[in-house]
């Protein structure tokens, strides 16, 4: 089961159209999103970080730690995404291992990135 399984029969979810802010850095955390449908960019101080698309997941950060927002995220395209909240994102690690997993991947690849970035943005 990918991560997508878990919320394509999700009825809580919320459209954004394109170019609509989901979450800006310093904001409130206190949920993460499912990407149902869409494209969504994670960019930190106008550098783009990462794009991701359906079956990924976005905020997760929040979830983890309780920090403000350390990213901005926009809708790239319309977007329908799946909020998760504490109490939900708790459930699925409990009960689906493999989310977890998944979730950790995420992170790792997103922190590789980031360091990326750091990197040129040092040698620059």
């Amino acid at each position: 089961m990918t991560t997508i399984d878990l919320f394509n029969n999700a009825k809580d979810f919320v459209i954004f159209p394109a170019g609509q802010v989901i979450f800006e850095k310093g904001g409130i955390a206190d949920h993460m999103y499912a990407i149902v449908e869409g494209e969504v960019e994670i960019s930190i101080d106008g550098k783009l970080l990462d794009t991701t698309a359906a079956g990924g997941i976005v905020g997760e950060m929040a979830l983890i730690s309780s920090s403000p927002r350390s990213a901005t995220a926009i809708a790239k395209t319309e977007c329908k995404l799946v909020p998760v909240d504490h109490k939900r994102f708790t459930f699925l690690v409990q009960q689906t291992p493999n989310f977890a997993l998944n979730v950790m991947k995420i992170m790792v690849e997103r922190i590789r990135k980031l360091d990326a970035l750091v990197l040129s943005i040092q040698q620059d």
